[in-house]
């Protein structure tokens, strides 16, 4: 009887020690296997892949347990998904999968998701291209990091584009300042143009208006370099022969048509008129200046029509006095009865 039982417990002693899932194994061998063999089954058996620190879900709940669990010992087995998946993308994405991937499949359903968080979030027509068009490495699964300034991928447009022609205009290669990034034609009407605001009058859609020579450096703000030509054919007035100033905005805003135009610096200058007793008593300039040609030409009495008898009675003691279109402006500059 002794001789049974120590056999029995060598055997038992021989069995424990051959496991072939290791000495870790804390649990019962029923809780997998049944007494009608060694085969696993997880219809009847007890053990539960919740219990570890690696959770069964989607396609590993299908995965034969020897797919992962190569030698049986189950201590040696790993979590991390490159331990067993190749990395199709040779590391050109980062080694967490689980960033694009679910256990469910392979297939990435939110790529342009997924891309909104990266350095390069996907806007406009960078939307709706396809990611070989960008990323165009041999391998379509290889994702290798690119340059996020356009020009890293948009220099053949830059150098072919003629209209006008980006290279020779010396056009800045940050396509940011004309274009916008989330727009999907090549337009430029995200062009910054805040240092000369294109507003009311210069609100042009035809950049050559003010650009002729096809080269896009920086252009003259001054009101006359562009508009010469408009000033020396102006005939209502015409500047050129009343000696106006060519600082354009002194009279005019950039509304369109050049109107309305106020010549406010007249009351500095020459005779007030939009202040004093004058402010609000004519209503163009030529009440005062009768001959459009020359504004140095003007007449005080055609708006003072005044009895000259009377007008001479007021002036009895003043010397030099006479009736006369400019006469008045030359005792009263400043339009008042008192001006010396």
């Amino acid at each position: 009887m002794s001789l049974i039982l120590g056999i029995l417990l060598a055997v038992s002693g021989l069995n424990a020690q051959d496991s072939p899932h290791g000495d870790d194994l804390k649990f019962d061998c029923l809780d997998c296997h049944s007494t009608e063999g060694w085969i696993f089954s997880a219809s009847t058996a007890k053990f539960s892949h919740d219990q570890t620190t690696f959770r069964l879900e989607g396609e590993h709940q299908t995965t034969d347990c020897k797919s992962c669990h190569t030698s049986l010992v189950f201590s040696q087995a790993k979590s991390n998904c490159v331990d067993c998946h190749t990395d199709m993308h040779n590391t050109t994405v980062g080694m967490d999968c689980a960033r694009c991937h679910t256990p469910k499949s392979w297939l990435v359903t939110n790529i342009t998701e997924l891309h909104q968080g990266s350095r390069f979030p996907l806007l406009g027509a960078h939307n709706t291209v396809d990611c070989s068009d960008c990323h165009t490495a041999v391998s379509n699964l290889e994702f290798q990091p690119l340059g996020v300034e356009c020009i890293d991928c948009h220099r053949q447009d830059y150098l072919a584009t003629t209209n006008p022609n980006h290279q020779q205009s010396g056009l800045s290669t940050d396509c940011m300042e004309c274009h916008r990034i989330d727009a999907f034609l090549w337009t430029s009407q995200g062009f910054n143009h805040d240092f000369f605001p294109l507003t009311k009058g210069h609100e042009l859609n035809n950049c050559a208006a003010c650009h002729t020579n096809g080269v896009f450096e920086p252009v003259s703000t001054d009101c006359y370099s562009c508009h010469q030509n408009d000033f020396a054919s102006a005939t209502n007035p015409a500047h050129n022969n009343a000696g106006f100033t060519t600082h354009c905005t002194d009279c005019h805003t950039t509304d369109p048509d050049w109107k309305p135009a106020k010549f406010d610096i007249h009351d500095d200058y020459y005779f007030p008129i939009y202040s004093g007793k004058h402010r609000g008593e004519w209503n163009n300039c030529a009440d005062c200046h009768t001959q459009p040609a020359s504004y140095a030409v003007f007449s005080c009495t055609d708006c003072h029509e005044h009895n000259q008898a009377e007008t001479d009675s007021r002036h009895g003691g003043v010397n030099d006095y006479t009736y006369t279109a400019t006469s008045c402006y030359t005792c009263h500059p400043n339009g008042f009865a008192g001006d010396d």
